[in-house]
C-alpha cells in the first residue's frame, strides 16, 4: 500500500487493507500512520491557555498543569475544582480529478473534569491534582467523486502471482480470501490472477474517522527552593478509535456494456470499518521557576506513551453486472498491536510586561522517528523503518498574550500555534497553523468562567491505492482542511 517512495506524500490513507491483497489473504496491518494518529495530542486542556495559542508550559497555575506542565500545580494555594466542555468541527474539501466536494464533523466532549488539592504547609508548598480530560480527537471527514479513466482500485487488490508456483494451500487461501476473486471482478487465466476491471471508472467514497483519547490523571509539585517548583503527573490513557470507508466504483460512462471484450461490469462497492480499543500511559515531569509578578520559566519531559491497541475489522465486497448479477463477499478479523510514542521536550516562559499585559511563549519538540510498534512482527518491524525513513523532527511553536481589562473583570486573550508537518519533504501548506482567541470573567470572588476558540488550517491529501511501477499514485485527492474548536471552563476555588 505504501512505499518508502510515497509515504512522504501521503495523509489519511483512504485503506488500511488495500495492498496486504497483494501478497496474501485478507490481513489487517498497521501503517505508519496508525503510529503518528497515536503519537499525537489535541492543542490543549482548559481554555486559558487555549485563548493564548495554548502556550502554558511557562505559565500554567490552575488544573490544567496537571496535563502540560505538574509544577505549575504549586502555584496553587487554595483548592480549585474545574470543568469543561470542547466542541470540535472539521471540514475538509476534497478535489479529485478536478471535482471538489466538502464534508463536515462536529463533536461535542467533555474536556476536562478534576480537583487540585493543596496541603497546608508552614514553608513552600506542596499540592495534588487528579482528574479527567480529553486529551486527543479523531474526528475528521472525507468525500470525493470523480471519473478515473486510467486505473481501478480492483487492480491493486489483484495480486499478480504466479499462481502455480505456489504451493497448493497458499493458492487456496489467497483465493478464498482475495475480495474481487470471490466476486467475479478478477478472475485466472494461465497460472496468474488478473484484473477484470482496469480503467475508465467513476471513483466515489466517503471517509468518518472518530473516537478520541482519555486522560485519567494523578500528580503532584512541590515547591523545592525559593520560587523553584517540580511536578510529576502520572497519565492512564484510554479510548476508542473508528473508521468507516464507503468506496464505489461504477461504469459510468458504459465503457464494459458497450465493450464486448470486456466483462459487463457495472458497479463494484467496497465498505471497510475498523474499531480500536486503545489503553496505555506516560509521564509527565516539569520544572517551574518563577519570580513573582516579573515572570515564570517552565520546562517539561514526556515519557513515551506505551499503547496497546486491539482491533476488530471488516471488509465487505459488493458486485453488480449488466445482466443482473450481484454477489458479496464479507471478511471480518481482529488484530491486537502496541506503539511507543517519541519523547516530548518542551520549554515555555511567561513575562508580565505590566499589570494588564501578559506575554507567554512555548517550544516543543519530537523526534517523531522515535515511534514504533513493538510488536515481534517482521511486518511491523518493515514499517519502523519507514518511520524512520520518512518522518523528521519538529519543533511547535505556541505564543499567546492576556490584556486584563482592570475595572470590568474582564480578561482578554490572543495566539497562534505553528504545527510543522512531521514528514520529510512536505511543503509548509502543509503545516498546521492556527489562530486562538479567549476571554475569562470572573463572575465571583473565586468563580471563574473561561472561553476559547481556536481556527486551524492546512492542506493534505489522501491516496486510495497504489499500483506497482508508479511513481505517482493513479487515485489521489488534495484536500484542503479547516477546524475549529471552542472551549468553555469553569472553576471554583475554596
Amino acid at each position: 500500500m505504501k512505499s518508502t517512495q510515497s509515504i512522504s506524500a501521503t495523509r489519511l490513507i483512504l485503506g488500511f487493507t488495500l495492498a496486504i491483497f497483494a501478497t496474501t489473504g485478507l490481513l489487517q496491518a498497521q501503517y505508519a500512520e496508525d503510529a503518528l494518529r497515536f503519537s499525537t495530542f489535541n492543542l490543549g486542556i482548559g481554555a486559558r491557555s487555549a485563548g493564548m495559542g495554548n502556550a502554558s508550559i511557562g505559565l500554567a497555575e490552575d488544573f490544567s498543569a496537571l496535563f502540560t506542565n505538574p509544577a505549575g500545580l504549586a502555584s496553587l494555594r487554595s483548592f480549585e475544582f474545574s470543568v469543561g466542555l470542547s466542541n470540535v468541527g472539521y471540514n475538509n474539501d476534497a478535489t479529485f480529478f478536478g471535482n471538489t466536494l466538502s464534508g463536515n464533523n462536529r463533536v461535542t466532549n467533555l474536556d476536562n473534569l478534576g480537583l487540585v488539592y493543596p496541603v497546608p504547609t508552614t514553608r513552600g508548598s506542596l499540592s495534588f491534582g487528579f482528574g479527567f480530560a480529553r486529551v486527543a480527537n479523531y474526528s475528521t471527514t472525507a468525500s470525493f467523486k470523480g471519473f478515473n479513466p486510467g486505473s481501478s482500485i480492483v487492480e491493486s487488490m489483484t495480486p499478480g502471482v504466479n499462481l502455480n508456483a505456489m504451493p497448493g494451500a497458499d493458492r487456496k487461501d489467497l483465493l478464498d480470501s482475495n475480495i474481487p476473486f470471490q466476486i467475479f471482478l478478477s478472475d485466472t487465466l494461465g497460472g496468474r490472477l488478473y484484473p477484470n476491471v482496469t480503467d475508465s471508472v467513476q471513483q466515489e467514497g466517503n471517509v468518518i474517522e472518530g473516537g478520541g483519547l482519555n486522560s485519567w490523571s494523578f500528580g503532584g509539585a512541590i515547591e523545592i527552593s525559593r520560587g523553584l517548583s517540580l511536578g510529576v503527573g502520572i497519565n492512564i490513557l484510554a479510548g476508542s478509535y473508528t473508521y468507516d470507508r464507503l468506496y464505489t466504483e461504477t461504469d459510468s460512462k458504459k465503457a464494459y456494456l458497450l465493450n464486448l471484450q470486456r466483462t459487463d461490469f457495472n458497479r463494484f462497492q467496497y465498505e471497510s470499518t475498523i474499531n480500536s480499543n486503545i489503553s496505555g500511559y506516560n509521564v509527565l515531569i516539569g520544572l517551574m521557576y518563577k519570580k513573582q509578578g516579573k515572570y515564570k520559566l517552565g520546562l517539561t519531559v514526556r515519557t513515551p506513551t506505551y499503547y496497546d491497541i486491539s482491533e476488530d475489522f471488516s471488509d465487505i465486497g459488493n458486485s453488480w453486472f449488466y445482466n443482473g448479477d450481484h454477489f458479496q463477499v464479507r471478511k471480518p478479523g481482529s488484530t491486537k498491536y502496541n506503539v511507543k510514542t517519541p519523547v516530548v521536550l518542551s520549554g515555555g516562559a511567561s513575562v508580565q510586561l505590566t499589570d494588564w499585559i501578559l506575554l507567554a511563549g512555548d517550544a516543543e519538540f519530537t523526534d517523531w522517528t522515535q515511534m514504533e510498534f513493538t510488536n515481534d512482527n517482521p511486518d511491523l518491524l518493515d514499517e519502523n523503518r519507514v518511520i524512520r525513513d520518512v518522518f523528521r523532527s519538529t519543533t511547535n511553536l505556541r505564543g499567546g498574550a492576556e490584556f486584563a481589562l482592570l475595572n470590568l473583570g474582564l480578561r482578554l486573550r490572543a495566539g497562534v500555534v505553528y504545527n510543522p508537518s512531521p514528514y520529510k519533504g512536505d511543503p509548509s501548506s502543509r503545516d498546521q497553523l492556527y489562530y486562538t482567541a479567549g476571554l475569562g470573567a470572573a463572575i465571583e470572588e473565586n468563580v471563574f468562567l473561561n472561553a476559547s476558540l481556536a481556527l486551524g488550517k492546512w492542506s493534505t491529501l489522501r491516496d486510495n491505492y497504489y499500483l506497482s511501477g508508479l511513481d505517482t499514485p493513479p487515485s489521489r485527492t488534495n484536500e484542503s482542511i479547516k477546524t475549529n474548536s471552542f472551549n468553555i471552563n469553569l472553576s471554583y476555588r475554596f
